[in-house]
């Protein structure tokens, strides 16, 4: 199979090589997949240079994430055709990715691949700012700064489907309708003035903040 590896840490642009790799024989409760889609996280990008929390032994295949079909299995709990995510970093750009069947979540054949290869890292840390400490009530408030990144835009839209509403803080003006058009209620410049003009617009609310997962009072 085909793997993007790295021989030493650095620019991905001057260090990473497209390189045939031979997978070992499957192991009992292992899985092969068929890489369907792997997407590019900042955190991939860390690991190759060299910035990440920990350093792999090299040579190395980035990859956190990604969707895969299964080619072969050595385990009962998945067979050949199943479709499948990646819960633990496992060298997602390649081809292949060789597994243990615990480290993968089957999904619906019905999802979309490319949209299932991004669910594990973004999405997740989006639903647990929102569930996972103190759940707003519905038509409460929530204050995200970084409202254009990806979690900030997972956060946008799953608070809109659970009925909670959102104060976004950006640094660029031309952000704005592009949230707004996502879901977001409200979308504010990060600048000094950014708290004084929430509390104009939203007299009277309370947020809850999911930095703190704790209710700030707007008055």
């Amino acid at each position: 199979m085909k793997a993007l590896r790295f021989h030493e840490f650095g620019k991905p642009l001057e260090v990473l090589r497209l390189e045939e790799v031979e997978l070992p024989p499957l192991q009992s409760g292992e899985v092969r997949l068929k890489m369907l889609a792997a997407p590019v996280n900042p955190a991939d990008l860390n690991l190759i240079e060299g910035t990440y929390g920990v350093k792999p032994p090299l040579p190395a295949v980035p990859g956190i994430e990604g969707c895969g079909e299964v080619m072969e299995s050595a385990s009962s709990d998945f067979s050949p055709g199943d479709r499948a995510i990646i819960l633990r970093r496992a060298g997602s750009w390649a081809s292949q990715v060789q597994v243990e069947a615990e480290h993968l979540f089957k999904l619906p054949p019905s999802i979309d691949p490319q949209q299932a290869a991004m669910l594990k890292v973004n999405p997740a840390t989006a639903w647990r700012l929102l569930t996972g400490f103190e759940k707003p009530a519905t038509g409460e408030w929530i204050v995200q700064n970084a409202a254009n990144s990806a979690v900030g835009r997972c956060v946008i839209a799953l608070a809109k489907s659970l009925g909670i509403r959102t104060v976004n803080l950006v640094r660029r003006e031309e952000l704005r309708e592009e949230l707004l058009a996502l879901g977001a209620d409200e979308v504010l410049l990060d600048d000094d003035a950014a708290v004084e003009t929430a509390k104009k617009r939203n007299s009277g609310r309370c947020w809850a903040s999911i930095a703190s997962a704790g209710r700030v009072p707007c008055g």
